[in-house]
């Protein structure tokens, strides 16, 4: 594969991760206006133990964070792009949804804040998970260099 290919998939990631922070904003505008106009939202279910919903919430955003590592180490790996190299279509889908399922999982946790800040108005909670996805949307985006090296290195090992 040539260059051209990497610049291609890095700049189509790209495009994908603008569209998927595009998410923080709107989900960030939806809290910021709620907070704003509704000064006495408390939340759907505001008797609730705030502590249970944190737990929920925040293991399954670290579930989320903890899954795609692990998928990036297991679908960058030399292993998992040894079997794709004959088939340069394969190579370049599985190099393209590698991002695509680690945006998808950093739309979980997005959504995650979002679902507890409307059961609790847990304004800082919604801004630490939004952190997070905006961390793992960032991360997520594999630059050239390292597309080259990871499928240079499957290759010298095939």
């Amino acid at each position: 594969m040539n260059r051209e290919i990497y610049v291609s998939l890095r700049r189509t990631c790209m495009m994908m991760a603008i569209f998927a922070g595009s998410f923080i904003l709107v989900y960030g505008g939806v809290v910021a206006l709620t907070k704003f106009v509704y000064i006495y939202f408390r939340g759907f279910i505001p008797d609730f133990n705030e502590n249970i919903l944190r737990a929920i919430f925040y293991a399954l955003s670290i579930g989320s964070f903890a899954a795609s590592r692990f998928l990036y180490k297991k679908r960058y790996s030399p292993e998992g792009l040894k079997s794709r190299l004959k088939d340069p279509d394969a190579l370049v889908r599985h190099l393209l949804m590698t991002p695509v399922i680690g945006m998808a999982l950093a739309e979980a946790v997005l959504i995650s804040a979002f679902f507890l800040f409307f059961l609790s108005a847990m304004y800082v909670d919604f801004i630490i998970l939004s952190i997070l996805s905006s961390v793992m949307i960032i991360t997520s985006v594999p630059g050239v260099q390292f597309l080259e090296s990871r499928v240079n290195e499957a290759s010298r090992g095939a």
